[in-house]
Parts: structure tokens; C-alpha cells; sequence
């Protein structure tokens, strides 16, 4: 077993040798649902393996896909390449999701092994924490749940015909390589993405996990500065909102707030965690009239 030193010097040379590392997300807060259904997004999916095909110069790190944003850790060399490559995503995805036309990334570089951790981890974060009934493990569409994790393949494409290439894909057969791994109704995302190398940035799995799970400040920072949406876990947040009523109210629990002070810890939520008006509805336990009439603009994420 390495020790704590080694182990961090062998991560720093990964870090070293990879890169220029990108952080391109789009807009996810007041963001209009893009993708509904699980057919939807196992597409996303096939479509994003296939522009990663086309650009082997922008090597894929970590992604995730939202039901209305999308958020890629990437290396390479230009914010050229990283907009080329997803204008060619919007282009192909505009049959099933013709708003997607509006989106445009946001890219900025990572400079820091500490801060291609936390935006690693960040977005693995996003599927499970805007989605109670998922853990890290279980939310599919990207590369969140392979990191330290063993998901079995279901095939390949070789075992596949042309025409059930074309159904995968919604089109023509794009050419892929017959080895790359079919897991469920979509590319394993670990035939195009750097997904060994990401972990590889990692000390261990335990610290992966650790961060994955616990650096709540940093993705407090790091959601505000992005302007993104939901960014903790309902217990996380809760837990953030018991602290704050026993500092700021004197009181040793949300339940023993005032009618006034519950509209107030309402707006914290809404304005400094970014949540949902159905996040803020869980953990409060308001009505979803009482929430809406507050934030109306969030409706469209009160289903989450």
C-alpha cells in the first residue's frame, strides 16, 4: 500500500502529464426540461459517445446529463474544440429536445489538481442531488456511477445489425468500433471517456467518496459562482438549515420557527443553496401554493 505522500506525488504527475483540463456546463437554474424520458436520455447518451468519437482531440473526463443542463470535465487544447463539439451534440438532439438549440456552455479552465477533484466530483454530484430516489450509484446517464464502481456490460456493438445500430443511434449507423460496450440501452461511457484517468486524479476511492460526499462547502462556492441549480442533498441541506436557525433564530430546530421565519429560511434556500420549490417543499414541509407563490419562476423545477 502507498503511502499518504506517495500517493499524492503520483496524482500530481497525472494532473501534470493530462490536461489543458475544462469545466464547460450549461445553465441549469430557470432552465426549461430538455430531456423527460429515459429513452431520451439513453439518445443523449449514444450521441454524446458518437461526437466523442468524432473529436479525439477533447478527451472526456466526467460528465453528467441533467434533465435540463449538462456538465463535462474535459482536456484539451481550445474552448474552440470543446463549443465544436457541442454544437454537434445540439445539432443531433434537436429532434427530441428543440429548445436545446438556446443552450450554450460556459467553459472555464481548471488550473489545480485540488480543483479537477472538486469538479469531478461537483458533477457526479448534480444527477443524484437534483433526484431523491437516486444515490451516486444508481443515477445512469453519465459517467458518475463507473468511477470506483464495476457496472457490467450488456454486449457490444458487435453483436449488434445494422438496423438496431440505426435504432441506437436514431440514424445511421455512425461507424463506432465493434468493441465498445453496450450497458443497458446505451454506450459505456468507459469506451470514450477517460474515465481510468479520472480516477487516477484520486488518491483512492475513500478519498473520492470523501469528497463526493462531504465537500459541501466547496460545491456551495463553486454553485454559486456557476450560477447552478440544486447543488445539496435534501439531509444535507437540512442539516446546513439547522445550523443556521440555532446561530441566527436561537432556536434548537426548523419546526420551532415562526410563520415569518419559515418564509425567510425559504428565500435562503431559494437564493444562496439554490433549490428547487420542491426541494424547499420537502424540507420544509410548506404547501407547493405557498412555494410557488414565492418563486413562480421555479415552477417548472417543483416536480424534482
Amino acid at each position: 500500500m502507498k503511502s499518504f505522500i506517495e500517493s499524492e506525488k503520483n496524482c500530481k504527475l497525472v494532473f501534470k502529464n493530462g490536461g489543458p483540463f475544462w469545466f464547460a456546463s450549461s445553465p441549469g437554474k430557470e432552465t426549461s426540461i430538455l430531456f423527460v424520458s429515459n429513452e431520451d436520455f439513453a439518445f443523449v447518451m449514444n450521441v454524446i459517445s458518437q461526437m466523442a468519437f468524432q473529436f479525439p482531440n477533447m478527451k472526456i473526463t466526467a460528465f453528467e446529463v441533467m434533465d435540463n443542463h449538462f456538465h463535462f470535465v474535459v482536456q484539451c487544447e481550445s474552448q474552440e474544440i470543446i463549443r465544436h463539439f457541442f454544437a454537434c451534440i445540439k445539432k443531433r438532439l434537436c429532434r427530441i429536445s428543440p429548445y436545446i438549440k438556446k443552450i450554450e456552455l460556459d467553459i472555464r479552465p481548471i488550473d489545480d489538481l485540488n480543483s479537477v477533484r472538486n469538479h469531478i466530483a461537483y458533477t457526479h454530484r448534480n444527477g443524484y442531488v437534483a433526484n431523491p430516489d437516486c444515490t451516486p450509484f444508481s443515477y445512469r446517464w453519465g459517467t458518475g456511477r463507473f468511477y470506483f464502481n464495476d457496472i457490467p456490460v450488456n454486449g457490444s456493438l458487435s453483436n449488434m445489425n445494422v438496423s438496431q445500430k440505426r435504432l441506437l443511434f436514431k440514424g445511421r449507423d455512425p461507424q463506432l468500433p465493434n468493441d465498445w460496450g453496450i450497458v443497458e440501452n446505451h454506450i459505456d461511457p468507459r469506451a470514450y471517456c477517460f474515465v481510468k484517468f479520472g480516477m487516477s486524479l484520486f488518491r483512492d476511492a475513500h478519498q473520492y467518496f470523501s469528497l463526493l460526499t462531504k465537500n459541501v462547502e466547496a460545491y456551495s462556492d463553486l454553485a454559486n459562482e456557476l450560477g447552478d441549480g440544486e447543488f445539496l442533498t435534501d439531509q444535507e441541506l437540512f442539516s446546513q438549515l439547522q445550523q443556521i436557525v440555532h446561530d441566527q433564530y436561537r432556536v434548537s430546530s426548523i419546526r420551532d420557527l415562526s410563520k415569518a421565519q419559515y418564509l425567510d429560511i425559504a428565500r435562503s434556500m431559494h437564493y444562496d443553496y439554490h433549490s428547487s420549490n420542491g426541494q424547499i417543499r420537502r424540507v420544509l414541509g410548506l404547501s407547493q401554493y405557498e412555494i410557488d407563490s414565492l418563486f413562480p419562476l421555479g415552477k417548472q423545477h417543483s416536480v424534482k
